[in-house]
């Protein structure tokens, strides 16, 4: 575990996921769960969802709600969306009730220099990206914690606050007595938050998230048998890259990140310039010995965002024998990012006049 580091508050490093899943005592995504799927999200069909935590008990039950929160710190970029793009399709394929609390109040006890207005402006921003990507509004809740919280989510985070032990939360996420007090009970709100589907509808819970927000299933897994109530379960995906190779995408390192916002020429200058290339040094080189795709940054970005699997297969195939360029790759890269990004903006404008539809109200 000495090349990467995976906390809920930093991720450093290119990720062994083999490791991860026996460090989290994680169980792995297996043909037979796949098996047992309706139809598979794209991610899921690339292998990109690795690992969970009683998700095939979950799927038994035929009805399930989903819960993906957004911890407001930045603007958006492709790697968030990875995710909720992930939880969009299952509510397309399981008519998931889904609930996607945004956690301003952490980042605001976390960041000292975060302002409350900034907060706003990003949540805000943040809203539009995941109104963009289709959600039902009929079906999907979004609460802001500094906003819109009502008092059944406030009344469950103290009844999971009385259950958490102040050793509990210091051993599991680092606390230390410099830390504020708010941070040291944000666990409880987020314990509220993963189980209120299952308290307000009777709906069991499964959580998508990275491997690094796996210590807050397990601690509301703890409390929710403390609170006799079905444990939430929780489906791991792997991190998008950051342009420059290596661990996931950062928001806060604008060359190895693209934005949700970023223009055509913007997203093309960061491929150029800054995407890690499995090719060889020179064309002569590349030509005899071919690329290898499977560190690539561009292919790597293609089988998040290419939907055609038959095209996606070529590419990898005339990459690795030679027969494509690593400037034609990369080409290709940033035509589908910028066609995905294209419809988006467009969605994304759209969704300024639907934010009241999708807040919960009490």
């Amino acid at each position: 575990m000495a090349n990467f580091k995976i906390t809920p508050y930093e991720v450093k490093g290119e990720i062994d996921y083999d490791k991860v899943v026996s460090r989290f005592g994680a169980q792995k995504v297996t043909k037979q769960l796949i098996k047992k799927m309706k139809a598979l999200p794209m991610i899921m069909r690339r292998g990109y969802i690795y690992a969970h935590r009683d998700f095939d008990k979950i799927l038994a039950k035929k009805k399930f709600a989903i819960v993906s929160g957004r911890g407001v710190s930045n603007k958006i970029q492709l790697g968030h969306l990875t995710t909720l793009r992930f939880v969009k399709e299952l509510q397309d394929i399981y008519g998931c009730y889904v609930f996607i609390p945004f956690s301003d109040d952490e980042k605001y006890m976390y960041k000292r220099d975060l302002s409350f207005e900034k907060l706003k402006e990003l949540t805000y921003e943040n809203i539009l990206d995941i109104i963009a990507l289709g959600f039902d509004p009929k079906k999907t809740d979004f609460v802001v914690d500094t906003q819109n919280m009502n008092q059944e989510i406030y009344n469950l985070a103290v009844r999971c606050a009385k259950r958490i032990t102040f050793s509990t939360v210091k051993a599991t996420f680092g606390f230390t007595n410099e830390n504020n007090i708010g941070i040291t009970f944000y666990p409880a709100m987020q314990a509220a938050h993963i189980l209120y589907p299952t308290v307000k509808k009777g709906l069991p819970v499964v959580v998508p998230v990275g491997i690094d927000q796996d210590p807050f299933i397990k601690l509301s897994r703890d409390v929710a048998y403390k609170l006799k109530l079905t444990k939430p379960g929780g489906v791991y995906c792997t991190y998008v890259p950051g342009l420059k190779g290596g661990g996931k995408m950062s928001a806060t390192d604008p060359d190895s990140t693209i934005y949700t916002t970023d223009t055509p020429k913007e997203v093309e200058k960061k491929i150029k310039k800054y995407a890690f290339s499995g090719g060889q040094p020179t064309i002569k080189e590349h030509r005899e010995k071919g690329g290898n795709p499977d560190v690539d940054v561009s292919y790597q970005y293609l089988t998040f965002f290419m939907e055609d699997d038959k095209k996606l297969k070529k590419i990898y195939a005339d990459y690795k024998s030679g027969k494509m360029l690593t400037s034609e790759l990369k080409q290709i890269c940033i035509d589908t990012i910028n066609s995905f990004l294209k419809e988006h903006q467009k969605k994304r404008e759209a969704a300024k006049k639907n934010i009241e539809k999708f807040m919960l109200r009490d």
